[in-house]
């Protein structure tokens, strides 16, 4: 029997996430100064809030996960895209 080690895979996913977050960052930024250019509160507030979303989406609580497919439908497809690994 192989036994997951649910802390390193923890470390593994959060570096997933940190990747990808590195990759959104920059157009986010982009898309938040053009917003204030034009005096567009609605849209800066917008990718303010996501980039904040992006931000904290590695405040992970593993209290409650017993297997790694649990660990990894933590992934936040809507902030993040798709998967990195697959299912």
């Amino acid at each position: 029997m192989i036994k997951i080690d649910l802390q390193k895979a923890l470390e593994i996913h959060k570096t997933q996430i940190r990747k990808k977050r590195d990759e959104l960052f920059p157009s986010l930024d982009v898309q938040f100064m053009r917003a204030l250019e034009v005096g567009n509160t609605t849209l800066s507030t917008e990718v303010g809030l996501k980039k904040q979303a992006l931000r904290d989406i590695t405040d992970i609580d593993i209290s409650n996960i017993t297997t790694l497919d649990e660990l990894k439908a933590l992934w936040n497809e809507e902030l993040l895209g798709p998967k990195p690994y697959i299912n």
